[in-house]
């Protein structure tokens, strides 16, 4: 299924209950319609009489069902009602899914700028990243903003209560995501660095933890609320999505001779 705003689509409940008189009246259609139909086979029933013992013993049963709580006739609404809400109740960690997301709009700005956003540098692999993250963060507001939105939900963890899911909510799991593979990245750009050291010859002028932090710092940086008001104007070039980084021209070099 599609992913969009970081959630697959919900299947939806028919959470109309139908009275006694709307089944009546399907009943009455339904019998209209085999009136009108060729009879293959005329169907004969039998007529059944309750005896007065019968009947007590159909009362006491009711009784002890309505007692101990198994009536058949109970609010079946309400309960309909209550699993939708679970339905739309988050009950998972959905990391998989923004990635998955962001992955598929990094791969349609690859597509729309062929050779420009081709190759796994430094300079392109922050703009997609960046650029995945603002379209799924304006994907999420936009969601939030519907009228017609369906309703979902989250346990709040102070109070082990359901309650109405935010707009803020979902930005957090979102910013969840994009931390933990940033650290991720960053995290290898160390390992990358040490592997140069120590097998490739090359020194490098920082140490690979020092790396480590600058790359975090670049990725965090990326999507801060300037850079994603760059990202959301109209781009002549894929350059045009290059983050502004305040981490300087000196670490910018040593970053890209690590990817």
């Amino acid at each position: 299924m599609a992913i969009y705003a970081g959630r697959t689509e919900t299947p939806r409940l028919n959470k109309h209950i139908m009275t006694y008189e709307e089944m009546a009246a399907r009943a009455k259609e339904q019998g209209n319609v085999q009136e009108d139909s060729p009879r293959v086979q005329q169907v004969f029933k039998d007529k059944v009489t309750f005896s007065q013992e019968g009947m007590k013993s159909a009362r006491e049963m009711r009784e002890y069902l309505n007692k101990n709580g198994l009536n058949s006739a109970r609010d079946i609404k309400a309960e309909f009602e209550e699993l939708d809400k679970q339905l739309r109740t988050k009950s998972m960690d959905y990391t998989n899914n923004f990635l998955s997301e962001m992955q598929e709009v990094i791969n349609e700005e690859r597509e729309a700028w062929g050779s420009e956003a081709a190759g796994h540098s430094f300079d392109n692999s922050l703009a997609l990243m960046s650029k995945a993250y603002q379209v799924v963060h304006d994907r999420i507001v936009d969601e939030f903003a519907r009228e017609d939105r369906e309703t979902t939900y989250v346990i709040d963890k102070d109070t082990g209560a359901r309650r109405e899911e935010t707009v803020d909510d979902r930005l957090a799991e979102l910013d969840l995501a994009y931390d933990r593979h940033t650290t991720f990245v960053a995290a290898s750009k160390k390992v990358m660095a040490q592997i140069k050291e120590t097998f490739g010859g090359v020194k490098l002028p920082e140490k690979p933890k020092a790396i480590e932090k600058k790359t975090k710092e670049a990725y965090m940086e990326a999507v801060s609320e300037k850079n994603l008001q760059r990202m959301r104007q109209k781009a002549d070039s894929f350059q045009d999505y290059r983050p502004q980084l305040s981490i300087g021209s000196y670490w910018e070099n040593i970053l890209r001779q690590i990817w």
